[in-house]
């Protein structure tokens, strides 16, 4: 198993999706994963150390285990099947060590607000993993994309359409940069 950090989570322009991005530690190697617009703005949540004033479904979780005295010990994202990560929650209970079976979002989320280890299997980094220039331009490039769409978000709630033009334009031209490569 491969120990990685969360490095951010981005907007994928070509599927109009999001991936959070799993960087090993000892190693040059990138893993995007596809995740959901809640998954996202959680982990966003999480790794900008900011909180809501009630619990998200994370937080519920992280306290329900620790109510019933679970911790949990590290995450694993484990497999690859048909384009479909799987990942593993490892607890310790009073009866030992269980495994359960969870979505790598999820997974990573309750290790974020757990700040308990990430790992990934060799195998699947060996298969999904990015490496090399390639990978960290594109990382760059997605993690440009992912602040001129916040201040896009923000140049409309301000209702400053003409800067709102011009950080579409140049989102724009980012993804059909990215499209290109």
């Amino acid at each position: 198993m491969i120990p990685v950090d969360v490095t951010g989570v981005s907007v994928c322009p070509p599927y109009q999706g999001y991936v959070v991005i799993l960087r090993e530690r000892e190693g040059e190697r990138w893993l995007p994963i596809f995740i959901g617009a809640a998954e996202a703005q959680a982990i966003s949540l999480l790794l900008q150390d900011m909180r809501y004033t009630r619990p998200l479904t994370f937080d519920l979780f992280y306290n329900l285990l620790d109510a019933a005295d679970a911790h949990i010990d590290q995450i694993s994202v484990t497999e690859l099947k048909d384009n479909t990560f799987y990942a593993v929650v490892h607890l310790r209970t009073q009866q030992g060590e269980v495994k359960i079976d969870a979505r790598p979002s999820d997974a990573i989320a309750l290790a974020l607000r757990s700040k308990v280890p990430i790992f990934v299997d060799e195998k699947v980094m060996t298969t999904a993993g990015l490496t090399g220039e390639r990978a960290e331009d594109q990382i760059s490039s997605l993690d440009e994309i992912s602040k001129l769409n916040k201040q896009l978000g923000q140049a409309v709630q301000r209702e400053s359409y003409e800067e709102a033009a011009r950080l579409r334009d140049q989102i724009r031209d980012l993804e059909r940069k990215e499209q290109i490569r």
